[in-house]
């Protein structure tokens, strides 16, 4: 068989599993349906079945939009990404045979975890549901626009899965909260991957907001583990950093992001998530990066609406002019036209923001207030 234009390899090879049986395709698909029972029961799921045959059948599945969205905009989505097999040239042909032959069915290959909310952050971006800070902040400040959720780890059943068929698998993603936090992610899961000796035939992937660094920790994960990839989001620069990233400090999260550089069997990279916020400093944060010999990857944001870069008032968007390197980001915030009511919410959330930390949207991020400022603001 010969893989049509459309094809996303995703479905075939990785899951995405949380709790309370939430699953999906990829971490850009988190929990986009509920299945119950084990990881196997997931993958088996008519839900995922559905979403292979559709893409078999060259489909443009609603479902996975954000990756159309992307493509659309002229960016290299996940789905393009994961299509760029590395190693051998004839990996499409053996990819081909390994569908035909169904063996996928047997187990994911690349499992994503969510394994629960414990996070030390409230970024703007997030909510209770993904940080157990933002539930404790709201629970002491006057928030519209947030709600306590409750606080929520994987189950002892799930990691106990996941390690018991860890011989199936070639890479295990760790998002949050904060993956490295979570200290059940290293009890429950890693030390008993290592203990087992799976460890050594797995790629482990940590995506982490850069304020933990444990030598210790590190050192045994780098050396048992057949690869390590760390991935550390940074949306900002200085005071904008810690606007967004609410409750780090910006020097410290840079020292930590050196450690993880400097690590033997790694990988390090940036990931920056594309909002209003960001939109207009892309710029200096790709320059400082390059000054740290740090490679960013470019992430849009998905949620909420009020954040989204196409939701920035219409007379704005007319002014906004990025480099060649970002054409695909402007030409994404010109895709679709503003949605008033998400850029009112915007609006109000700053305000909010501000109101119960004592910041300054207008003193951080300068340059944005002063073309939005008439839309809300004054």
């Amino acid at each position: 068989m010969k893989l049509p234009e459309n094809f996303c390899s995703a479905p075939f090879l990785q899951l995405q599993t949380s709790h309370n049986d939430n699953c999906g395709p990829c971490p850009q698909n988190p929990n986009l349906w509920r299945v119950a029972g084990s990881i196997t029961n997931k993958w088996q799921s008519k839900e995922l079945q559905k979403l292979r045959q559709s893409f078999l059948s060259n489909k443009k599945d609603p479902q996975c939009k954000s990756c159309w969205k992307e493509e659309e905009a002229g960016k290299k989505s996940l789905r393009l990404r994961l299509a760029e097999h590395k190693g051998s040239k004839n990996t499409k042909k053996i990819f081909e045979k390994y569908i035909q032959t169904k063996k996928y069915l047997e187990y994911p290959r690349v499992l994503t975890i969510i394994p629960g909310n414990e996070c030390n952050l409230a970024c703007p971006s997030c909510d209770g549901r993904h940080s157990s800070k933002w539930n404790s902040l709201i629970d002491n400040g006057d928030y519209k626009f947030q709600s306590i959720k409750m606080n929520w780890n994987l189950s002892d059943a799930d990691y106990q899965d996941i390690v018991d068929n860890s011989e199936k698998l070639q890479k295990i993603e760790l998002f949050g909260g904060e993956p490295f936090l979570n200290k059940r992610n290293k009890k429950l899961l890693i030390d008993k991957l290592i203990k087992k000796g799976t460890a050594k035939k797995i790629t482990l992937y940590f995506n982490t907001n850069g304020t933990l660094f444990d030598d210790k920790y590190m050192k045994n994960i780098t050396e048992n583990f057949k690869f390590v990839e760390i991935r550390l989001s940074m949306d900002g620069l200085n005071k904008q950093f810690e606007y967004l990233r609410y409750g780090a400090d910006f020097e410290k999260v840079c020292i930590n992001a050196k450690k993880f550089k400097a690590l033997p069997n790694t990988d390090f990279e940036i990931i920056c998530t594309v909002s209003i916020f960001n939109l207009l400093s892309l710029g200096d944060i790709d320059n400082f990066c390059k000054e740290q010999n740090w490679t960013v990857h470019y992430n849009m944001a998905g949620w909420p609406a009020r954040l989204l870069p196409h939701n920035i008032p219409e007379n704005v968007k007319k002014y906004i002019k990025l480099s060649e390197k970002f054409i695909y980001i402007e030409k994404y915030t010109n895709l679709h036209v503003c949605d008033e009511n998400a850029w009112k919410h915007f609006v109000e959330y700053t305000k909010e923001l501000d109101k119960n930390r004592g910041l300054s949207f207008k003193n951080t991020f300068p340059r944005l207030y002063q073309a939005v400022k008439k839309y809300g603001y004054e």
